[in-house]
């Protein structure tokens, strides 16, 4: 096949690159505008692939021009968003959150961003706000596509009598196969690994082959390109954060790109047409800058903004990502890549080399120097720096999850190695009370457990389809109550409002949250609040029965953006971060509505005593900062500075306890709940 100029494949980068830039630019018509980065796998799968087939056919491929060309396309316009990144990183970014990045500045360095983001991905990474070099994750899948495929053409012309279809047909679908169940168990993997991306790339190499004849009929050429218009349109404006993806469903936005592309190869189309359009292409050629300064230019504007940008921000945003975007095409990507610049190859390499060397110590001294915590005066910087003993103990104890079959494999709250009266049970924001909980037990001489595994709240049959070990963990901690009469009392926190609303607060990022019944599978479906009400009550009559007094946390105010970054970024621009931040007590009001509610619900039914966080957090608003110190480890979780201020909230609970077991009659919960202090 011979290759020529299509215009309406610039047009359909255009396509992949505007969609990906206004759902991260926050516009909800293109909720799944994410799928752009897949239709760009086909379009590189099918024009790299075409280039390749043809020179090795009339002998002229070489390995050393094939990566020249990739150098000149691909390095000189990274190098400079890197640059960039960390230069504003290192205004406006905490230190941690500056040697994340320059971690991240490496490995883009080396095209392996998607495995360290895979590899970080965890539950309390941080938010995509504070990583602006999270998109270059793709680039990453591309330039390992273009390290490996190139030798495997090589190797199927030399001893596959060039039968590429037969071998990038198995090789596609054994790479979807992968995709679809690596999806189900590990979706963070599928997303970001080239293994389960690589079928994405072969749909457009299988379709450069030319295994399909070529639509010379007008009719034919229209149906599939409407068709392919199609599925793109249902990908960018019907998916969203909550599609489970990449899976079957990135079939979706891939075959609607190969079918734009195909009836293209016999002419012209209305779709083609469309595609065509001088302004299109336009974008099309700019759009590795604009990939490539969008994410960049929007992660600052609303690390700048701290709260969502306003009109104005978001357009100055948008005049900004385009004006960088032509200057880098027009001045760094084009004479590189028509031989202006460095037209030799030797001198390209070289400046390559000494460019990617550069970049890395960069990145390796922004991290050995831990991310430049004098910046803005040692005394302020050290709130970032300091290591937080306790919370990292704390999650170390979530490994209780694999012993909780008896209470001495629990970690101590409070006085260590005394017998333990009373647990505590529940999800990560159990984890972040347990500083508070622990300081308040041993002012009053008790030792507790913590039983924490985060993103399982305490619900009986109950299940996270995400998390799929929850009702394991719960059964276990259960089991060892029942072993464990010593322990009387069992103080159970959650974050109530996330698993009853199913939606993250403001602006935190992160997928619904949907719960499914264990216990009734079959039954009709309910709501989440509703599940959240029968598995608490279900947990409580079993705690009941085990003879154990309950108390449950209420929801601790939701902040719905990172409190370091923004009171980071508050201070060095002269703001107030509680201004900005702090929720206002009528908006934690109606986001715990539901919970408040159900809990009523229950109270009505069980003895249960309630602690209400809120009565020492928050009065008119619920401040995120307090004399200096950082209420909140992020958007939601206290800090151990947070856990510890609200340390008085737990003391009547504890205090029967500690009467008790000096010999007192009825413990603190029986004393609260007949004074009526367990209603809600």
């Amino acid at each position: 096949m011979i290759p020529r100029y299509r215009a309406d494949i610039d047009g359909l980068r255009a396509v992949a690159v505007l969609s990906v830039l206004l759902f991260h630019g926050g516009s909800g018509l293109f909720s799944g505008g994410f799928v752009g980065v897949d239709i760009f796998f086909v379009i590189s799968g099918y024009l790299i692939t075409t280039i390749i087939v043809r020179e090795i056919a009339n002998g002229s491929f070489s390995i050393a021009r094939f990566y020249e060309r990739r150098a000149r396309r691909i390095l000189p316009a990274l190098a400079a968003v890197i640059v960039a990144t960390l230069v504003a990183g290192a205004f406006l970014l905490t230190p941690d959150a500056l040697v994340k990045l320059a971690r991240s500045a490496e490995a883009a360095t080396l095209f392996s961003s998607n495995l360290l983001f895979y590899l970080t991905s965890g539950y309390f990474e941080a938010p995509e706000n504070v990583r602006p070099l999270l998109h270059t994750w793709s680039l990453a899948v591309e330039e390992q596509y273009y390290i490996f495929f190139p030798l495997l053409l090589i190797l199927i012309a030399r001893y596959g009598a060039r039968r590429y279809v037969r071998w990038l047909v198995s090789l596609g679908l054994a790479s979807f196969v992968a995709c679809v169940v690596v999806t189900r168990l590990d979706a963070s993997a599928a997303f970001y690994l080239i293994p389960t991306r690589a079928w994405e790339l072969f749909i457009g190499s299988v379709l450069s082959l030319g295994v399909f004849a070529v639509p010379q009929r007008r009719s034919v050429r229209e149906g599939a390109a409407a068709l392919g218009a199609l599925l793109m349109a249902a990908a960018i404006f019907g998916f969203s954060p909550a599609t489970t993806f990449p899976g079957a469903a990135a079939a979706l936005p891939t075959l609607g790109a190969a079918l734009v592309i195909y009836a293209g190869c016999g002419g012209e189309s209305l779709v083609s047409k469309l595609l065509s359009l001088r302004p299109v292409v336009f974008v099309g050629l700019i759009s590795y800058s604009l990939y490539l300064w969008h994410w960049p230019v929007i992660a600052f504007t609303r690390l700048y903004a701290i709260t969502d940008p306003d009109p104005l921000q978001r357009g100055v945003m948008l005049v900004v990502i385009f004006a960088l975007s032509i200057l880098s095409w027009r001045y760094i990507e084009t004479p590189f890549r028509t031989k202006r610049l460095l037209a030799s190859t030797a001198p390209l390499l070289k400046a390559s080399a000494a460019t990617l060397l550069v970049l890395l110590c960069c990145g390796f001294a922004l991290a050995r120097l831990h991310g430049l915590p004098q910046r803005y005066g040692t005394g302020f910087s050290a709130r970032f720096t300091a290591a937080d003993p306790e919370w990292k103990h704390w999650g170390d104890c979530e490994d209780a999850f694999g012993n909780a079959g008896s209470a001495a494999d629990l970690c101590d709250v409070g006085v260590a190695g005394g017998p333990p009266s009373f647990l505590l049970w529940g999800d990560s924001h159990a984890r972040a009370l347990a500083s508070g909980v622990a300081l308040s037990a041993r002012r009053l001489g008790l030792t507790g457990k913590l039983a924490a595994h985060s993103a399982c709240p305490p619900l009986d049959g109950i299940e996270r389809p995400s998390r799929s070990s929850c009702q394991a963990f719960n059964q276990a901690v259960m089991n060892m109550l029942a072993q464990s009469p010593q322990i009387s009392t069992v103080i159970l926190a959650a974050r109530w409002a996330l698993s009853a609303e199913g939606t993250r607060y403001r602006h935190e990022a992160g997928a619904p949250v949907q719960l499914v019944d264990l216990q009734s599978p079959n039954a009709a479906p309910r709501d989440n609040a509703a599940l959240v009400e029968a598995g608490l009550a279900r947990t409580i009559a079993r705690l009941h029965r085990l003879g154990k007094q309950v108390v449950v946390v209420r929801t601790i105010p939701e902040v719905g953006y990172d409190v370091p970054s923004a009171y980071f970024v508050a201070h060095v621009t002269g703001r107030d971060a509680n201004a900005i931040l702090a929720p206002a007590r009528a908006d934690y009001r109606r986001r715990t509505a539901e919970v408040k509610a159900l809990l009523a619900r229950i109270a009505a039914q069980q003895a249960v005593a309630f602690v209400d966080p809120a009565r020492y957090l928050c009065s008119d608003a619920c401040p995120v900062v307090r004399s200096g110190q950082l209420m909140y480890r992020d958007d939601d979780h206290l800090s151990t500075f947070g856990s510890r201020y609200l340390a008085a909230a737990f003391h009547d609970v504890l205090a029967g306890l500690a009467v008790a077991r000096a010999g007192g009659g009825a413990t603190g919960t029986e004393g609260a709940v007949a004074a009526g202090s367990g209603k809600p």
